[in-house]
């Protein structure tokens, strides 16, 4: 903002300076030239103000408001990840995804970390049918990252593309990452199997999570949707 104000004020120094010998009327225009160039340096509200505004229109879903008043920040300041990734998410879901794109992939730049902008970005991927740029960033983030989440989002979205080879790929990747110790790979893998049409596989599956969490609602639902019953002995040990 210091830096706006300086700006502003040095370009209206400038045209001071080059109509200093003009006439009367040029001085008229002078004035009114430094009135707009002042109002211009008063007219620009605090980025705490902005990002309030914007961070609760976000939360609430309203990207239409959210979305200027987040580029009222990058304005100001860009780079900032956060502002960059709502900004971005608030583009996507007004229909603008090229922009978008662009937002979210600077936001992921700068926190390659954030499980959030990961799955920012592979929504904007999806919404803009890249789907080898989808696999490859979520692909690429279970591998290198170690990320469950990631490969499990791309389990969903590979269920989603009609690509069941690419979810069982990255469901078995969460699993090996799990290391027996988190059901929720082992549940997704039944819904992998269903669409493979490997019923003996998905049973297999479901064993297995429920040796993990007897007492999840999710995995008995499953377990009384197979028939099968809820003792110790309807578990199998985890495992690839």
């Amino acid at each position: 903002m210091i830096y706006r104000e300086k700006s502003l004020r040095a370009r209206h120094n400038r045209i001071i300076q080059s109509l200093s010998s003009a006439p009367m009327t040029r001085l008229i225009a002078t004035v009114v030239v430094s009135c707009s160039v002042l109002a211009a340096c008063s007219s620009t509200r605090p980025m705490v103000a902005a990002q309030k505004e914007a961070d609760h229109a976000f939360a609430y879903g309203d990207y239409a408001k959210a979305a200027p008043a987040y580029l009222e920040i990058i304005e100001q300041a860009p780079g900032i990840w956060e502002v960059e990734y709502r900004y971005g998410v608030c583009l996507a879901e007004l229909g603008n995804l090229r922009e978008a794109r662009t937002h979210v992939e600077t936001a992921q730049a700068a926190n390659p970390a954030s499980e959030e902008v990961a799955a920012g970005l592979a929504l904007v991927y999806f919404k803009l049918n890249e789907k080898q740029k989808l696999v490859q960033l979520l692909q690429d983030r279970g591998n290198l990252q170690r990320s469950i989440p990631s490969f499990m989002l791309l389990a969903d979205y590979g269920l989603k593309m009609d690509d069941p080879d690419t979810a069982a790929m990255a469901v078995n990747g969460a699993i090996l990452l799990s290391d027996g110790k988190d059901y929720a790979p082992y549940l997704k893998a039944v819904d992998v199997a269903e669409r493979l049409g490997d019923s003996k596989l998905a049973a297999r599956r479901l064993r297995q999570a429920y040796a993990i969490a007897p007492k999840s609602p999710a995995v008995n639902a499953k377990i009384a949707e197979y028939g099968l019953a809820s003792e110790p002995t309807t578990g199998l040990p985890p495992g690839p």
